[in-house]
């Protein structure tokens, strides 16, 4: 690939990414039609249960069944209410999922004080899970806890203890399942157990604690969805043999019910070696077909794609990255949710907000400029989830006909015209039910 908007180093990270492949074209496009979307069929009855001879009928997209999500740690965190107020906006003119954070160091920076309110003592990237919740129900957006349990960001006051840590995370895991267990119904259980360090191994947290973690969830979160997370390792595919294949194989052996798999992909300098495995279609479909014949969902569940200034035109890098990435994420039968991580640069992780020098924001990861106008990221990404993966049928309603209409899976808006009048329903066409409405009118 030769493109002058970009240097040498950023051409060779995109070459399988952007090799003319008729093959993986054809899978993508193929993918998307079969497994994100289905076949509804409408019934249409009066009030009394009698028949409805002749309607029409529009449909409206409201929502994607499948989550397109983002973290939330910016929500009211940034000095200026205006900011505060774009970042909302923002966020919710995108997204339909919110990650809330629940990281033990700042929702407990003191054993026993744990930020749960509102009002809780202000900690940059950490807003209390009852605001984000607040502001979840206002605009319709799913939540999803994160994480449960890590052996990084844990508490100072935590003992390196083995049996007074199991009793710690075994309090922790009782208090969040009581307060917001009925509120969110996906966490991440675990998070990147095959990035600890011998050193952490023996201090940060027990002995198993994959398995402790999903014993406790299955106690205390029966009716969520349990996610293990994990990091770079996956994209490393051995057939079998691959890391995190085996290690959710194994828990799954032991009995232990997980219901997800998360997979992230952060782009920081470390990685960029690696770009011929995670910006290549063929290596990424070979690693979700293996985690796939697990029978769980997976999701992209922390992604990062950098629009560094030394990449040349960072911001078209960016931009061609993710909307590529994301029509194979979202073209993959097993595949239920992709989630950004930093929608604004600079305001990353291991950073002082605004700087875009340290940390994670020299990645540039955000969709989001740091004065809140859109990257040509974000523009792609609206375009694809709320223009072209949108459907909006209209069909003739006959007794005794067929009555189906194909669409993307999510929550419709249903107008019924008729001689009578014009009536307006709500029906939610599913990947997992038989989409069959019977609707009074």
């Amino acid at each position: 690939m030769h493109n002058k908007a970009f240097t040498e180093e950023a051409q060779s990270m995109l070459a399988h990414l952007m090799t003319d492949d008729p093959q993986m074209d054809h899978r993508i496009a193929a993918g998307i039609e079969e497994n994100r979307k289905g076949w509804g069929r409408l019934q249409l009855v009066s009030r009394d249960g009698s028949p409805i001879g002749r309607a029409d009928v529009k449909l409206r997209q409201l929502k994607h069944e499948f989550h397109f999500g983002c973290n939330a740690f910016l929500l009211d965190q940034l000095p200026e209410s205006e900011k505060n107020e774009r970042y909302r906006e923002l966020f919710s003119k995108l997204f339909n999922l919110a990650v809330v954070p629940f990281y033990w160091s700042d929702l407990e920076p003191e054993e026993g004080k744990l930020r749960f309110e509102k009002e809780s003592p202000f900690i940059y990237r950490r807003p209390p899970a009852d605001l984000v919740l607040e502001f979840c129900n206002e605009q319709g957006i799913t939540p999803k806890g994160h994480p449960l349990l890590w052996h990084n960001f844990r508490p100072s006051w935590l003992s390196c203890d083995e049996t007074e840590m199991r009793e710690k995370i075994h309090r922790r895991f009782q208090q969040i399942s009581d307060r917001y267990a009925d509120k969110i119904k996906i966490w991440d259980v675990c998070n990147e157990a095959q990035t600890l360090t011998v050193d952490e191994r023996i201090t940060h947290v027990p002995e198993n604690h994959v398995e402790y973690a999903f014993e406790l969830a299955e106690r205390y979160f029966p009716t969520c969805t349990k996610t293990y997370n994990d990091d770079r390792i996956w994209y490393r595919y051995s057939r079998t043999y691959s890391p995190v294949y085996l290690l959710l194989k194994s828990l799954m052996q032991q009995g232990h019910k997980v219901d997800a798999l998360g997979l992230q992909l952060h782009m920081f300098p470390s990685t960029f070696y690696n770009a011929f495995r995670y910006l290549n279609p063929r290596n990424l479909f070979n690693c979700f077909d293996l985690y796939g014949s697990l029978n769980i969902p997976l999701n992209m569940s922390e992604i990062s794609i950098t629009s560094r200034r030394d990449f040349g035109d960072g911001d078209a890098f960016q931009e061609i990255v993710a909307e590529k990435l994301y029509r194979i994420w979202f073209s993959h039968a097993a595949m239920n949710g992709i989630v950004w991580w930093n929608m604004v640069d600079n305001t990353a992780a291991y950073a002082p907000l605004g700087d875009e020098t340290a940390g994670e924001n020299q990645l540039r990861a955000g969709l989001v400029n740091y004065d809140m106008t859109t990257k040509p990221a974000y523009k792609a990404l609206h375009r694809l989830i709320h223009e072209e993966w949108q459907t909006h049928p209209e069909f003739e309603y006959n007794e005794g006909a067929k009555n189906q209409f194909r669409a993307f899976y999510g929550d419709y808006e249903l107008t019924v015209t008729t001689d009578q009048g014009t009536s307006k329903h709500t029906i939610k066409l599913s990947r997992s039910d038989l989409n069959t409405f019977r609707i009074e009118v």
